[in-house]
Parts: C-alpha cells; sequence; structure tokens
C-alpha cells in the first residue's frame, strides 16, 4: 500500500494533538500514512483544500476558524454537515470534495462520558462552527423532554428552534445542567476571559452541573478550574477530539476502527 497524507488546517494550529492522535491510529492499523498540521489562514483556505485535493491527500481536517467557510468548496456534503452548516471532515472521492461533520457525533459521545445524558437546560458559549455541531448534538440526542437550551452570542439573532434560545452574555441565568464552551476563550493567543468575567456563568450553574470547555490543554485557573472549585464535574476538548478523530478516520478508510485502535488514540493524546 502506497503512504498517503493527511491534515488537519486551522489558524491558529501549533497546538493540535490530531498529528499524534491519528499517527497512532495509523500504526495501529498497520498503514503507512502521515498525518501533518497546516497553518492555514483564511484567504488560503480554498487555495489549501483544492491543493490537497490536486496532492492526492486522503483527507482533511478543520478546525478554528475554517469550518462553516468550507461549506462552499465542497461539491458535496454528508447529511451531518448540511444539517448543521458546517464542515470539520473532508474526503476526496472520485475527483469530488465531500464535506462531513464528526463534531456533532464526537461530542455526544465525549458527553456521555461525563454522565451527561438527558440534559434538562443547557448553556452553549459561542456561534463558531463547534457550536453548530455542538447545538446539533445537544438537541438532537442529550437532551431530555421538555428541554432547553440557551446560546449565548455577542449578538444574539433569531434561532428557528423552540428548543433553543440565543441569548446575550448580559442575559444569562440559570440554573443549567450543562455548560459548553464553544469559544477561543483561554486557547493560546485567543482572549483571556468571557464578556462579563466568570462569575454570572459559575452562578448559572445547578447542583451537579457539568462543564465541558473544548479548548485544550486545559488552561490553568480557567473555566474548568474554576467551576469544579464549584462542584462541577468538568471535562477538556480531549475527549471530544477523541470522537470526532475516530469518527473521521473511519470515513477516510472506509472501516469501522476496533476498540484497541480507539485507545491507541486515546493514549496518544493523553486523554
Amino acid at each position: 500500500m502506497l503512504p498517503r497524507c493527511f491534515g488537519v488546517l486551522g489558524d491558529p494550529v501549533a497546538h493540535s494533538r490530531s498529528p499524534a492522535m491519528h499517527a497512532a491510529a495509523f500504526a495501529a492499523l498497520g498503514l503507512p500514512h502521515r498525518y501533518l498540521a497546516f497553518h492555514v489562514r483564511p484567504d488560503g483556505l480554498a487555495d489549501a483544500v483544492r491543493g490537497a485535493a490536486a496532492l492526492g491527500f486522503g483527507g482533511l481536517n478543520l478546525t478554528v476558524p475554517h469550518k462553516v467557510k468550507a461549506i462552499p468548496l465542497c461539491d458535496a456534503l454528508g447529511a451531518e454537515a448540511r444539517r448543521i452548516g458546517a464542515v470539520n471532515t473532508i474526503c476526496f472521492e472520485a475527483g469530488r470534495i465531500v464535506g462531513h461533520n464528526t463534531d456533532g457525533r464526537g461530542f455526544a459521545a465525549a458527553a456521555r462520558v461525563l454522565g451527561a445524558g438527558d440534559v434538562r437546560s443547557a448553556m452553549v458559549l459561542g456561534t463558531g462552527g463547534a457550536s453548530l455541531a455542538v447545538i446539533d448534538a445537544i438537541v438532537g440526542e442529550l437532551l431530555g423532554p421538555g428541554g432547553q437550551v440557551r446560546w449565548v452570542s455577542r449578538d444574539p439573532g433569531a434561532v428557528h428552534d423552540p428548543r433553543v434560545r440565543m441569548i446575550g452574555y448580559a442575559q444569562i441565568d440559570g440554573p443549567v445542567d450543562l455548560l459548553v464552551n464553544c469559544t477561543t476563550v483561554g486557547m493560546a493567543h485567543g482572549p483571556g476571559e468571557f464578556p462579563g468575567g466568570y462569575a454570572a456563568l459559575l452562578g448559572a450553574l445547578a447542583p451537579g452541573a457539568r462543564v465541558i470547555d473544548l479548548v485544550y490543554p486545559r488552561p490553568p485557573g480557567g473555566l474548568l478550574d474554576r467551576a469544579a472549585a464549584a462542584g462541577a464535574a468538568v471535562q477538556d476538548g480531549l475527549e471530544m477530539l477523541l470522537w470526532q478523530g475516530v469518527f473521521a478516520e473511519e470515513l477516510w478508510l472506509g472501516r469501522e476502527l476496533g476498540p484497541e485502535v480507539a485507545r491507541a488514540m486515546r493514549a496518544a493524546l493523553g486523554a
């Protein structure tokens, strides 16, 4: 089998642990493939995706800030990417660029590891591509009967789903039993604090709440440390990264990954 190249495109991307995770998977499967991280600015996304297709890449992942902007670059979309409106995984199939989204399934799997099933009230911070997948997963897989999601944005607008209410940071209230950070607060070179600070977020947590921060590695003194000190169960972004990676690789290889491969990927992440 000839080796193929896979990769992740992002801005920033130097912090990504995806190369280590996918290298571990290829090694466990006995495949000669390589997976690399590529720093691609937004104005270079189209050239990068089309260049990867022309070079015969096996597939791509997309991270901040490319997930929504990749939609018009795709010749076709999988059902989840079409429904969510964002792409995190690209397959090159018979000369076509096909966009998929494994973030939603990855988030749902990660949330269940934390015991966040049958959610009554959730709050999601941020409106980027990751938040679209998280909202989709909560509403479709985790939200209990009569549950509601507060979607927090700097610029709130209308949402055409009675289970989702978009609010501004000044309108944060509780109680919520699941809080998810989909912003870049805490990421390297990202903002250091949320609009309005941490007090409103921590004050909205119900007893026994679960808090998931998609940022990794976990920033010291950030949201998760503060939420844990307040009694919440917490999880950083490595668990979601693991499961979206498993599902992405299954799309690229056209086969299901066994539990031993997932264990190798988890060990490479240090999750």
